[in-house]
């Protein structure tokens, strides 16, 4: 799919493939949504693109990089998605002197809202191609903003519940997120660097007018990363609090059962010896000798318990 808009001086038009020759001294934007060879092949033709940015636009995760050529500069960035889960979205452009191509797999709505407004997409293009280029960086570099901050809001409840009821489905929740900030930390770090490659260095196709707006850019890509290394950092906590929390309840677990096979053993030396198949054995000629045994056992449970409340181990208000 191919979107073509044209700024002829005054107002903005669309246009179609197949006019190209027409409109090529206009200004324009020509936005490619999943585009065959096919037509990568036109457009490189027709603004004499080197293979290599052709091969860039049709395949998909290229790394994050800016590269000049003679007649153009290709930009590749990377903006974000959050349904089901966090998906990185690549962003190429290509930007001459009178033209801006996009390329992205999916149909991105900030690139849709500015098409539907004829006016804001007029005076975008009215300063220049660079700054349209600024206005699809900026919105997709801003929309890391709201994905953050959703893993943020995400992370408080999970630490929360890992300590007081850890359970196995937390711990992939931690690992899910965990992953999601990995994968978009590879993104992020590069992408800041390059942006402020577009920031401070001079490029034939950046005025030095649409420079602070990169700056600007530049600024935000910093943010996001501030903030991706807070979010690795909680969610690193809640991890170990989840694996502390287990750890104590493993630990509440092994002390139980420590204390029962602790009051156990005397209970089981006393019963095996009157257990035996001896024919004599003390006091079995007295008519109330099972309970009298019995009550000892009951006593001496009692008296292993008090000492372990003395001790601390039970009963003591606090976890192992």
């Amino acid at each position: 799919m191919i979107d073509i808009f044209i700024y002829d001086g005054t107002t903005i038009k669309k246009g179609k493939l197949k006019d190209l020759p027409g409109f090529k001294t206009n200004r324009h934007w020509i936005d490619l949504i999943n585009p065959t060879k096919e037509e990568v092949d036109k457009l490189a033709e027709a603004y004499e693109l080197h293979p290599l940015t052709a091969e860039d636009l049709l395949n998909v995760n290229t790394r994050v990089k800016i590269e000049d050529f003679p007649n153009y500069l290709v930009c590749v960035f990377y903006g974000i998605t959050k349904n089901a889960g966090v998906e990185l979205v690549e962003v190429d452009c290509v930007i001459g002197e009178n033209f801006v191509i996009s390329n992205h797999k999916d149909v991105l709505p900030s690139f849709e809202e500015l098409k539907s407004v004829p006016d804001k997409l007029d005076h975008v293009m009215k300063k220049g191609t660079d700054f349209l280029f600024h206005r699809l960086l900026d919105h997709e570099i801003d929309n890391f903003f709201p994905v953050l901050q959703s893993i943020d809001d995400e992370i408080e409840p999970i630490e929360n519940e890992a300590l007081s009821n850890p359970r196995p489905e937390l711990m992939r929740k931690i690992l899910n997120l965990k992953r999601s900030l990995s994968q978009v930390k590879k993104i992020t770090v590069p992408q800041r660097e390059k942006i402020g490659n577009l920031a401070k260095e001079e490029h034939r196709f950046i005025s030095k007018k649409a420079m602070p707006y990169f700056h600007d850019v530049y600024d935000h890509a910093i943010r996001i990363a501030d903030t991706l290394d807070a979010n690795r950092e909680a969610v690193a906590n809640t991890f170990e609090m989840y694996m502390s929390a287990v750890s104590n309840n493993t630990n509440d677990v092994m002390k139980m059962l420590s204390m029962i096979a602790t009051i156990a053993l005397p209970l089981t030396v006393i019963s095996g010896i009157y257990g035996t198949n001896f024919q004599e054995l003390p006091g079995q000629e007295f008519p109330h000798s099972f309970w009298i045994m019995v009550s000892i056992m009951f006593l001496l449970s009692i008296t292993m318990l008090y000492y372990f409340k003395k001790k601390g181990w039970i009963f003591s208000g606090r976890r192992a």
